[in-house]
């Protein structure tokens, strides 16, 4: 009997801090978030999620010293990189990275981050029942074929304190809508990668 092989998988890197490390972060991230406005971007759907000022244009960790969980990042990237290359010896500029408070009957609409190499999401507070990621199948298009259609059209992510999953940015995502009463919040970010033509420069 054959074997039925998957071909061009796309990497997603999943990972979470431990011990000290996830302390440090959670401690800083959440002090970030007692000093942050949330609100929602007005030309979007009144039950949107709410983010920090000036989501897609500024860097909230960078601009608040936030070293843990930039390191953490970082060091995350890394082994995504590695882990697909066989090696990390590139150069990682954090781009933008924003806040996220998702309240109940809010969701996350589907969009993709662009030209990031390297979009991410850090889980600060969920209760794990708040509303998951979920990824559309890059497949879509093929939805006509028999074969194709028997594949799921979105994959829901894990969902916990502290997780962190990291994806190309151009791949659709959004969240499913908040039904409990608890309020989620996360933080995103982009990541572009140094290489010929793209020159990383980190002031």
């Amino acid at each position: 009997m054959g074997n039925i092989s998957s071909l061009f998988p796309l990497p997603v890197y999943l990972d979470k801090p431990e011990g000290e490390t996830f302390e440090k972060i959670q401690e800083e991230l959440l002090s970030l978030c007692e000093k942050t406005d949330f609100s929602q971007k007005g030309n979007w759907n009144k039950d949107t999620h709410m983010l920090s000022k000036d989501p897609f244009k500024t860097n909230i960790l960078l601009d608040n010293n936030c070293t843990n969980a930039v390191d953490f990042i970082y060091k995350s990237a890394t082994n995504y990189v590695e882990g697909i290359t066989g090696h990390g010896n590139y150069q990682y500029n954090l781009m933008e990275s924003w806040l996220t408070k998702t309240m109940n009957g809010q969701y996350a609409h589907d969009h993709h981050h662009g030209a990031a190499d390297i979009s991410g999401v850090y889980y600060i507070k969920t209760n794990g029942k708040d509303g998951n990621l979920r990824f559309d199948n890059i497949h879509s298009s093929m939805a006509g074929n028999f074969i194709c259609s028997t594949l799921p059209s979105r994959q829901p992510m894990p969902l916990e304190t502290g997780g962190l999953i990291l994806w190309p940015g151009p791949l659709r995502h959004g969240t499913e809508t908040n039904t409990t009463d608890s309020e989620r919040i996360s933080l995103s970010f982009n990541i572009f990668v140094g290489r010929k033509g793209f020159k990383v420069d980190n002031g």
